[in-house]
């Protein structure tokens, strides 16, 4: 019951604004993530179709929003220096907006190609940087939930979209269905630049928990303008673990279906085990958050790192052709996935503090977006080379267990140097 009223409730016991901002970052997500980027997919075979363009041009739509994502988070820094956190996570969903804008009114290939523009400056201006650094600012206790919350709403657009908007294209038109994606992002827009607000200060508060670990925060704060700094070999291990993790979470989560089909599922089959994927990544970004404030970063990681590596080692296994193994591979894949994503702010809360915290994540977001970008081929090379998918995914397995040797180092020497861990991830009874 006390964890109900402090997850709830601030000083006068009224709500806590917080909440609201943790779930407008989670509808950011919504847009930014889940319908710029993986809304992208369902419309790519109606675009072929439709427009008469080439497998080699549809592939390319893919790799002009990767570029553009992994440009704007080049300047991610600067942007947000510049327009602050309000108005730029609500000129981001705009970008989502007329991505699909583009798409309605394109009459080819240059149009698509400038709503993947679109759609990748959406994509790496409002993903994860924003969400982490505002719910950095607004908690303190549950700050690893309300990430996880955050990061959620990308993989409910994931479940969402796909049936929604393939409806609307098979009973209406694509360009209805464009018109609505593009009316989603604008609605988002508004309503994340409604209710947004960059820290409790704005608003007369103070974040979730000072009053139990106030003094805490203050003195991990102080100790950070005092020069208190994570070291560079920290620093460039987490940078390689986020892109490790770039390389699993989207390549080894998108060629999920690829991996399955080629080993002769049904089709059928191959879309169940992948709603199964979609809906425990949405579930468990959540449960791994809570677990983060619970255990502690560390450990939670291990627990998701472990139960990961199983699932990769059961898609290994596809080849056998038996549903159950792989109904068990989507479930257990599906419940790690989330550790990709939600993990670099739970490690970089971990491992830096104050304003450290924010260029942590950044280079991390960075990282994360060219392990991807880089990485997104090699599945289909691999694949032709061998005739199977199945090699790719006990590369997946090994990559993820070398980010986990390499995290694991970095904590060991966070403990060993004597640092306190400054985030908010932990055991009960520390922030």
């Amino acid at each position: 019951m006390q964890a109900v009223r402090l997850m709830t409730t601030h000083r006068s016991g009224t709500f806590f604004y917080g909440w609201i901002i943790c779930a407008a970052c989670s509808i950011l997500l919504f847009a930014t993530v889940g319908t710029s980027s993986n809304g992208l997919s369902v419309f790519l075979p109606y675009i072929k179709s439709g427009y008469g363009l080439s497998n080699s041009q549809i592939s390319s739509l893919v790799t002009v929003r990767s570029v553009f994502s992994f440009a704007a988070m080049l300047f991610i820094g600067r942007y947000y220096a510049r327009l602050g956190f309000r108005k730029g996570t609500a000129v981001a969903a705009l970008c989502c907006a007329a991505a699909y804008g583009a798409y309605t009114f394109s009459s080819g290939y240059a149009g698509f190609c400038a709503g993947a523009a679109f759609a990748g400056l959406s994509y790496g201006l409002g993903a994860m940087f924003p969400a982490a650094i505002i719910m950095h600012r607004w908690f303190i206790r549950h700050r690893s939930l309300t990430v996880g919350i955050c990061s959620a709403g990308s993989s409910v657009a994931t479940i969402v979209l796909p049936p929604v908007l393939t409806g609307m294209i098979l009973h209406v038109s694509l360009r209805a269905a464009f018109i609505a994606a593009a009316c989603c992002g604008l609605a988002i827009a508004v309503l994340v630049f409604a209710v947004l607000r960059e820290k409790p200060a704005d608003m007369g508060l103070v974040p979730l928990g000072w009053e139990e670990c106030g003094q805490s925060e203050k003195k991990r704060q102080k100790a950070s303008r005092k020069g208190a700094s994570l070291s560079g070999k920290n620093t460039l291990a987490l940078v390689a673990v986020s892109g490790v993790m770039g390389a699993l979470a989207t390549p080894g989560f998108l060629h999920l279906t690829m991996l399955f089909s080629e080993e002769g599922f049904q089709p059928m089959t191959v879309a169940m085990l992948f709603s199964i994927v979609g809906i425990t990544m949405a579930v468990f970004k959540v449960v791994f958050g809570e677990a983060a404030d619970i255990l502690g970063g560390y450990k939670a990681t291990a627990v998701f790192c472990a139960v990961w590596f199983i699932g990769l080692c059961l898609c290994c296994l596809s080849f056998l052709q038996n549903v159950p193994l792989a109904v068990a591979a989507a479930f257990l894949a599906g419940s790690g996935f989330p550790l990709a994503t939600v993990g670099i702010p739970v490690w970089a809360n971990d491992m830096a503090s104050g304003d450290q915290y924010d260029e942590l994540v950044r280079k991390m977001q960075v990282a994360f977006v060219g392990g991807a970008m880089l990485f997104s081929p090699v599945p289909g090379i691999i694949a032709d080379i061998m005739g199977s998918y199945v090699p790719a995914y006990v590369l997946f397995a090994v990559l993820l267990a070398f980010a986990f040797a390499l995290l694991s180092r970095c904590y060991a020497r966070v403990k060993r140097n004597g640092a306190e861990q400054p985030g908010a991830s932990g055991s009960p009874g520390s922030v």
